[in-house]
């Protein structure tokens, strides 16, 4: 499963429309990149389990859900400094905490349709007349015939 960063576009629009936060995106998508290079160099386990929340000087500061995630970023410490390290900004120190009240919400397990529930639909499609309704049930069709 490839990492997804959060997404910023609605981040992006509250920060532009208020003069006062909009001195924060420049920082919040450097931290977005910062933590997509983490993800291309640690697992993808540990990659939703941590974030880059700073870098000071030479050091980077993450934050991680876990021990065991903590544990593997520590010891890939070399990698990810060399992925967050910019020419003009080496990263030569990477510094990990244990957030044990920050967590990556886990993602919910999704269920489809059973073949009784779609079976149903189909029936109810047939008899459905046209409008707005009728269309709902053909895209929630359609969308299950594209899986």
């Amino acid at each position: 499963m490839a990492y997804r960063p959060s997404p910023l576009i609605s981040l992006r629009k509250l920060l532009r429309d208020n003069p006062v936060l909009e001195v924060a995106l420049p920082e919040a998508e450097r931290l977005r990149e910062l933590n997509r290079r983490l993800a291309e160099v640690v697992p993808a386990a540990v990659a939703r389990a941590c974030r880059v929340v700073a870098i000071s000087g030479d050091t980077a500061l993450l934050h991680c859900a876990n021990g065991a995630a903590a544990s593997r970023v520590r010891s890939q410490a070399g990698g990810v400094g060399r992925a967050l390290s910019r020419p003009e900004a080496p990263v030569l120190a990477v510094k990990v905490k244990v957030r044990a009240d920050w967590t990556v919400p886990e993602k919910r397990e999704k269920f489809g349709l059973g073949n009784a529930a779609l079976a149903a639909f189909r029936n109810l499609d047939e008899h459905l007349p046209e409008g707005d309704l009728k269309a709902a049930v053909d895209a929630l069709l359609a969308k299950r015939r594209g899986r």
